[in-house]
């Protein structure tokens, strides 16, 4: 990978594809998998002996910053968050989307800069139950840095059916279970 993009912050199997999250960047690799090129420019691909194969960048300048733990996956999709960007993200079939554009992106261009990089978190489930990507922005308490109009910790869900934003819960939780 491009070293320009910022460190391997999370990796991902699925199927003989690896998808590598950069800070900067997200790519693509294939598994167990090599990609030759016929003379006429076409791709070939055939089974090899190597372990990564080709790596492709997804569109977009979109990375996971330093926060793997926004990570979270629910089919063929995945969802995460660039603090770097302030955008909330969603690798699908048709690519890398900026869901926090639904109704929330000025809300998210701030308080995801709000969230101190030292010491606060950002930590992302897909709840099965509701059918919600959660969402939970953390700063300890007397975290330094955050402005006094700045969120301290919050909590909030996107709902796939809507497409949308649908709630902001009032609890904080220690930790996800997927």
């Amino acid at each position: 990978v491009d070293l320009a993009n910022g460190s391997i912050q999370k990796l991902y199997a699925e199927n003989t594809n690896l998808l590598v999250f950069q800070e900067k960047k997200v790519n693509n690799a294939l598994i167990d998998k090599d990609a030759i090129y016929t003379a006429d420019g076409s791709k070939l691909t055939t089974t090899g002996t190597l372990v990564i194969g080709q790596i492709t960048p997804f569109q977009g300048n979109y990375g996971i910053s330093k926060d793997p733990g926004s990570f979270a996956i629910h089919g063929y999709n995945k969802y995460w968050t660039d603090k770097d960007r302030g955008a909330v993200l969603r690798l699908g079939a048709s690519g890398i989307e900026e869901i926090s554009n639904n109704g929330m992106i000025d809300w998210f261009r701030d308080e995801l800069g709000n969230v101190n990089t030292a010491s606060g978190v950002i930590k992302g489930v897909y709840d099965v139950y509701n059918k919600n990507y959660t969402l939970s922005l953390q700063n300890p308490p007397g975290c330094p840095g955050v402005p006094v109009v700045g969120i301290k910790e919050s909590t909030l869900a996107f709902d796939e059916i809507s497409n949308g934003w649908v709630s902001f819960y009032t609890y904080i939780p220690e930790d996800f279970k997927s």
